[in-house]
């Protein structure tokens, strides 16, 4: 079987990119959702758990901010990071900041109703800032490989 040509992988991890984003985000709501349901204590397994938000939160960030593809040859990471994904990417964090901006207003006013630790109120400002980012990127690059 032949290799595939520079432009048929950045073809081919374009596509695969632009499916994965939604679901990335999807998986990383629904740990936020386990995190949420059972907050943290002053146990080992909870610092486990914090750790592993803070690795996956910067896995995402990662891959938000080169486009992922790090180990690929450098003609096809510029491939992958033409104009379009540029633009798409600049927009998708655009916003994520407008998302992480109002769910700090949020948790700022319902600081009132019900009581948020720092680490949760982090928590949510972060996440909500990745998962915007995540699916604006993914919808942005569905639609530029459709």
């Amino acid at each position: 079987m032949s290799e595939l040509s520079d432009v048929e992988q950045a073809d081919r991890l374009g596509r695969r990119r632009a499916r994965m984003l939604p679901v990335l985000a999807i998986f990383f709501l629904i740990q936020q959702a386990a995190f949420f349901s059972n907050p943290p204590a002053e146990r080992a397994v909870d610092h486990v758990r914090i750790g592993a938000w803070v690795a996956m939160s910067a896995a995402i960030l990662l891959a938000l901010h080169t486009g992922g593809a790090l180990f690929r040859s450098p003609a096809v990471r510029a491939m992958l990071n033409d104009e379009p994904t540029r633009a798409n990417r600049a927009a998708a964090t655009h916003w994520g900041f407008i998302a992480a901006m109002v769910a700090g207003m949020l948790v700022y006013v319902f600081q009132g109703v019900t009581h948020f630790t720092t680490r949760e109120a982090i928590h949510l400002i972060v996440s909500a800032g990745l998962v915007a980012a995540l699916l604006r990127f993914g919808m942005l690059e569905r639609r530029a490989h459709a």
